[in-house]
């Protein structure tokens, strides 16, 4: 469905003046001495060596100019790796229908995680549609923002469209293609300044700039949601799994979703942190998909202890098999102490461990039951997709309770 673009001609209406303008020889001489003051000096100045008028444009040399460089230099650098996603969807029918879905990528450095140069990142939910090795189009950027070269990839892998795990990985059928990886970036402070580059309503690389307006948003429409952070640059759909980057050209996540009640961009975006693109690329090597694993159990912090604590243990399921039971508290996953952290962190801290295992993955969870410290091998299983299905191009969190929910299935 194409979306209608409105062209609004603006007019700037300048009054007529009645007499003939002054000068500015006259305004200053109608305020006498101090106005003949200003006036002579105005004179001395451009008599000087390089004197030119504020308003003057002076090619590349202009403070305006030059005050811009860098922003503008990291945008040129960043640009070409920038990729343009066409995907082609299933019908109903099973044939394809070519053009289906519109997506960003960006190559990324995968050099010290998977041992080469780059791999394309982009989001689980412009992807999860087709089969894994399934080809798609990849747009390169060619120095034209309306002319991709475009060219064949396939996807290697994806996982889930919730907010959690909305990461996915592609690569071109000819490697020789492949452009600059961009380097990841984790260090964030609120307000600084970011800048997007993606493909919004299918406007192939078209650049975007604010802040970062709040860290670690860790509640928004469901219980999967592990940290997005929130920014007002402009985003819309088409600019899923694009690059957010940092004015020293890193990137610093991936754009994903938005918060909206119109469909549109009301200046709240989310992005997943790129330190989650390093765990699935630790995922992705060690296994060879980005699956989330899952335990079924429900767990919430004790009102007694504050420590994370078995509620409920799905009969038949892999928490069940490794012998937890409910009551049961967390005290480490793989070593990793949950016991010594707010229960807030060490609940991010143990689903994300979890997410990012796949199935059949064992991990070594230690729990305290009865005042004694017990390690359970749980072998994970496959986790339910979520519900209700997100929307076809980003999703969208819609209005919910503040307080978010205090317990997770997992």
């Amino acid at each position: 469905m194409k979306t209608p673009i409105r062209s609004l001609a603006l007019a700037l209406l300048v009054a007529a003046p009645c007499s003939a303008a002054s000068t500015d020889s006259d305004f200053a001489l109608s305020l006498g001495s101090v106005g003949e003051a200003i006036l002579g000096r105005a004179r001395a100045l451009k008599q000087a060596p390089g004197y030119r008028m504020a308003t003057e444009e002076s090619g590349p040399n202009d403070p305006i100019l030059l005050a811009q460089k860098p922003l503008l230099d990291m945008i040129k650098k960043v640009e070409p790796s920038v990729v343009f996603l066409v995907m082609s969807v299933p019908n109903e029918d099973n044939s394809k229908k070519p053009g289906g879905g519109i997506c960003t990528g960006f190559f990324t450095d995968a050099m010290k995680e998977l041992g080469r140069p780059s791999i394309i990142t982009t989001n689980a939910h412009c992807v999860e549609k087709m089969a894994i090795g399934a080809e798609l189009q990849v747009g390169l950027y060619t120095g034209n923002d309306n002319r991709p070269k475009m060219v064949k990839g396939k996807i290697l892998a994806y996982g889930s469209s919730d907010a959690a795990k909305d990461i996915a990985f592609v690569e071109l059928l000819d490697p020789t293609l492949n452009r600059r990886p961009l380097p990841l970036w984790s260090k964030l402070d609120r307000g600084e300044q970011v800048i997007a580059i993606g493909n919004p309503l299918g406007m192939t690389f078209s650049v975007s700039r604010g802040i970062i307006s709040a860290l670690e948003r860790d509640r928004l429409s469901s219980t999967f949601v592990l940290e997005m952070n929130q920014s007002d640059v402009a985003v819309n759909p088409g600019n899923s799994g694009g690059p957010l980057f940092n004015m020293w050209g890193s990137v610093i996540g991936i754009n994903t979703m938005i918060a909206t009640q119109s469909g549109g961009f009301e200046g709240i975006s989310m992005s997943v942190p790129s330190s989650y693109i390093t765990l699935a690329m630790k995922q992705y090597k060690r296994t060879g998909n980005l699956k989330s694993g899952a335990m079924q159990v429900e767990v919430s912090p004790s009102t007694e202890t504050l420590k994370l604590t078995v509620r409920k243990v799905v009969p038949g399921g892999p928490a069940e098999a490794a012998k937890m039971q409910a009551d049961d508290q967390l005290i480490s996953v793989d070593g990793v102490n949950l016991a010594s952290l707010e229960p807030e962190a060490a609940m991010k801290a143990f689903l994300t461990h979890v997410k990012y295992r796949s199935p059949g993955e064992v991990i070594a969870v230690t729990v305290r039951r009865a005042g004694r410290e017990v390690v359970l091998p749980v072998t994970l299983g496959e986790a339910k997709p979520p519900e209700p299905p997100r929307p076809d191009w980003a999703p969208i969190p819609p209005k919910q309770d503040k307080s978010g929910p205090t317990s997770f299935s997992i």
